[in-house]
């Protein structure tokens, strides 16, 4: 079930990723921006964000609305953006076993001297951008106004909960070690993975279907 879920998230990130060109000609403003988030963005993944996602609105409908898998990209879009970040952060050179997108920008920028900016600043940029993409795949889904406002603030909350969670993880980097809780590696768990991985896919998908506040919950509070 699980693969199946996981090709058909696949094939509509392709699909998606063609039509971005329609919807926002990125290689006519940037070939370089819009060929970057392409390559980063089809790598090889888990998908597993998209598939709770999916699992979370089948589970109350057996009819998805038109577009709700490319609905259900936004959660990878959303994963990738924070990634993007995270590697920067990080000083990570890798990402899923190639260049970081950091990485990607400062190698194309070799061949430019006396320049004020790296692939770094480019990355934040590129990050950004994957994001609004995300919203906007987000809100394709032709689904009822009012579930469709309230599911959005789900996933805004995943974006606001995991930032968060990367800001207190940092400044625990401050401490001693022996300073350091279980509860306070626990609460950087809960916010910087578990909200947007588990529990905002599934909460969210599930009130675009139609769950009412109980039921979201439940599937919240099952994901961390």
């Amino acid at each position: 079930m699980q693969n199946k879920l996981k090709n058909k998230i696949e094939k509509e990130l392709k699909r998606f990723l063609g039509q971005l060109e329609k919807r926002h000609p990125l290689s006519k403003i940037s070939p370089l921006l819009f060929k970057s988030i392409k390559k980063f963005v089809l790598r090889k993944g888990k998908r597993i964000r998209p598939v709770l996602f999916t699992i979370g609105y089948l589970g109350l409908t057996k009819k998805p609305a038109a577009n709700f898998y490319q609905s259900a990209l936004s959660f990878e879009l959303l994963h990738d953006f924070f990634l993007v970040h995270d590697d920067i952060v990080d000083k990570s050179i890798l990402r899923r076993g190639k260049p970081s997108m950091h990485t990607m920008l400062n190698n194309y920028l070799k061949k430019f001297k006396q320049i004020k900016f790296n692939g770094q600043d480019l990355a934040i940029v590129s990050g950004d951008v994957i994001y609004a993409i995300a919203l906007d795949a987000f809100l394709s889904i032709r689904e009822n106004a009012q579930r469709k406002i309230k599911a959005l603030k789900i996933f805004i909350a995943a974006a606001a909960y995991t930032g968060m969670g990367e800001f207190i993880e940092l400044l625990s980097g401050t401490k001693n070690i022996d300073k350091i809780t279980k509860q306070d590696i626990y609460r950087i768990y809960d916010y910087k993975t578990a909200y947007y991985t588990f529990a905002a896919p599934l909460s969210c998908a599930a009130t675009l279907a139609g769950a009412g506040q109980t039921q979201s919950n439940r599937l919240r509070k099952y994901g961390i």
